[in-house]
């Protein structure tokens, strides 16, 4: 196949790894434009673009969309950069929805968009901006912060820890609370096929996170399952998943892709009997 017209690749949909950039200069084209763009279904379009004329580094989000007021906020909504923070814009921009269908005095958008800073937009996304690039990274969803041991990081960080591990071809990692108030991080493994989950290969999991991010992110309980689950953007279903072990049940959903793959996170020993005094 001749790649000689291809002059770019935006990529999109879920936060792009390090590894998606060189896949694509290494197997595609080397002198290829790729960047990855951050975006939203609700506000019906990007916040992020690309600008040929600068430079792109992998991972990161180049540049603010024309007419995006993009920032970091940290907890006291101030903007910062160089350290991780919710992702805001500032100032209106058109393409924000006015209101929600069925969403009376606009209850639904203000406390899901407006409630954690006065009058600025929170996409609910942790990210950060790099000091040196003026990159954006994005991390994760910031309403699915985990918290164990006195610690607060996010499954983006347990993610980026194992992402080049050779056994793992997906996973997802969640919080669950325990019916004494303690919480803690639970990773589940999807194993490539030819490997098998056993305390060895758990242990690699753990020395991997260890070493490439932080020994206070290693999930407490490490778990194999057959499938994660997707929703139609293809995106991990972790605040599904959160549902299902803080009840053991599975919980009403519609966004899907592999709906049989719920029936996965139910019944498991070491997840119910955290939850059950």
């Amino acid at each position: 196949m001749n790649f000689d017209s291809l002059k770019v690749i935006a990529l999109g949909a879920s936060p792009s790894k390090i590894r998606n950039f060189e896949f694509l200069h290494n197997n595609v084209k080397q002198d290829l434009f790729v960047s990855s763009i951050y975006g939203a279904t609700e506000v019906f379009g990007a916040f992020s673009g690309f600008d040929l004329n600068l430079p792109g580094y992998s991972s990161e989000c180049q540049v603010p969309s024309l007419g995006v007021d993009l920032h970091c906020f940290d907890s006291e909504g101030r903007s910062v950069v160089g350290k991780r923070g919710e992702m805001v814009v500032k100032t209106p921009t058109p393409s924000f929805p006015v209101y929600l269908w069925k969403d009376n005095k606009n209850a639904k958008l203000n406390e899901t968009y407006f409630s954690k800073y006065e009058g600025v937009w929170s996409q609910n996304d942790e990210g950060w901006i790099n000091p040196k690039t003026k990159g954006i990274v994005v991390i994760g969803r910031s309403d699915d912060t985990l918290k164990q041991n006195g610690e607060r990081f996010c499954a983006g960080d347990v993610y980026f820890g194992i992402d080049r591990m050779e056994e793992l071809e997906d996973f997802i990692c969640v919080g669950q609370r325990c019916w004494n108030g303690d919480t803690r991080a639970v990773l589940f493994v999807k194993l490539k096929k030819g490997y098998t989950f056993n305390q060895k290969l758990r242990e690699k999991i753990e020395d991997t996170i260890k070493e490439e991010v932080s020994v206070d992110y290693i999930p407490k309980l490490i778990l194999s399952v057959p499938d994660i689950p997707y929703n139609l953007n293809h995106k991990r279903m972790e605040s599904t998943v959160r549902k299902i072990i803080a009840a053991n049940e599975i919980p009403e959903v519609s966004n899907i892709k592999n709906r049989e793959s719920l029936q996965y996170f139910i019944d498991i020993p070491e997840v119910v009997s955290y939850i059950r005094k």
